[in-house]
């Protein structure tokens, strides 16, 4: 019995030194030239406070960051139409490997099958989505599957023509959704894990969104129920069901700002809180957070909107723990810092943070 009780013991001590233990995040960039960074920094669990410990500027421009599954291994989209890896060491330093043309102009966004052998690139000028295989070593290879977009939407000029923004495999990796922001469509893949072979969903090639929305980026839940999608240019949210062979039906729809806002603004990031529970979507414009609950049956409630210190967040993210959220002030060139209730969801403002050119991408390593 003393020798279960003295584990036990053990093991709690052992879970609240991790739980004190500095978060690494990676901060991208889209300063051009020389001053290109990706960022290393901490954020410390008891005060929020956010420390730099390395820059790496082994390439041009690293606006979108992605980590492989097992966080071994980083990606950067490039404005060299490239995308580049680096190997993560145990202090979460970087060291460049190589990188690949993307087969596409102005890379947006990057993310990395949960099988971790494919990754995945929107390109917004080209209007056109990249897939391309990972190495063992983390090695980029070059693009085994690219598709260029056609069409456009109703609101011109932003949608004169397709513009890839995002693309994110559901959770059990047999699908892949690729928002065009230029012809209000999602585009809807299967992913043949093994083969590393990415087809057209025979069950749906794409699904329509409202004319004029402009999707942006999107999230899938973790029960694989649900996918929401930001919409950048009527600042709305998009709740589908995923069914059946991966086919998107819409749920519901709900704006992200204040019924009194009449400003201009675009949409622009969209997270889920660790535990699943909770939305949390960014705007530029009115230059704030907005947060809502996730209901059993995936619709979302708001529950809070904070825009103190925020400004053009370009994104943001939420620390492993769920108690932090860390905002990417695009235009004023730091971070601002807010604690998150989970069982609420609300936010409350920590302070401003950490000066760095033109954040436009925060992503955490989530391993020791």
């Amino acid at each position: 019995m003393k020798a279960s009780l003295s584990f036990l013991l053990a093991l709690l001590l052992t879970v609240s030194a991790l739980a004190q233990r500095p978060i690494r995040f990676y901060i991208g960039s889209l300063t051009p030239g020389p001053t290109s960074l990706i960022s290393l920094c901490t954020l410390d669990p008891k005060t929020g406070a956010i420390t730099r410990l390395d820059t790496f500027n082994q390439c041009k421009g690293p606006g979108y960051l992605a980590l492989s599954p097992d966080q071994r291994h980083l990606y950067a989209a490039t404005q060299s139409h490239e995308l580049a890896a680096f190997a993560v060491d145990a202090q979460g330093r970087l060291t460049y490997l190589n990188s690949q043309a993307v087969e596409g102009t102005n890379p947006c966004h990057v993310s990395v099958h949960p099988g971790g052998k494919l990754a995945f690139v929107a390109n917004y000028t080209s209007g056109s989505f990249t897939a391309l295989p990972l190495g063992p070593d983390g090695r980029v290879q070059p693009a085994a599957f690219t598709e260029p977009y056609t069409g456009e939407g109703p609101s011109k000029p932003r949608q004169d023509k397709p513009h890839a923004h995002c693309s994110l495999s559901t959770p059990n990796g047999n699908y892949l959704y690729v928002t065009d922001l230029g012809t209000d469509r999602i585009m809807n893949y299967t992913v043949d894990a093994r083969s590393g072979k990415v087809s057209a969903n025979p069950a749906q090639a794409s699904f329509s969104v409202h004319a004029g929305a402009g999707p942006r980026h999107l999230v899938a839940h973790p029960s694989g129920r649900f996918v929401y999608v930001l919409n950048e240019l009527d600042a709305t949210l998009t709740t589908l069901a995923v069914g059946k062979d991966g086919v998107l039906s819409p749920l519901d729809r709900v704006p992200t700002l204040p019924a009194s806002f009449s400003g201009n603004n675009t949409a622009a990031a969209i997270r889920l809180h660790p535990n699943g529970n909770f939305l949390y979507v960014s705007n530029r414009g009115y230059n704030g957070l907005t947060a809502f609950r996730i209901q059993p049956g995936g619709k979302l409630t708001q529950v809070d909107t904070q825009t103190e210190q925020i400004s053009m967040p370009r994104d943001f993210n939420i620390d492993p723990s769920g108690r932090y959220l860390i905002v990417a002030n695009m235009d004023q060139d730091n971070l601002t810092v807010y604690q998150l209730d989970p069982s609420t969801g609300r936010m409350r403002f920590q302070g401003r943070s950490l000066s760095v050119s033109r954040p436009t991408c925060i992503v955490f390593l989530e391993k020791d």
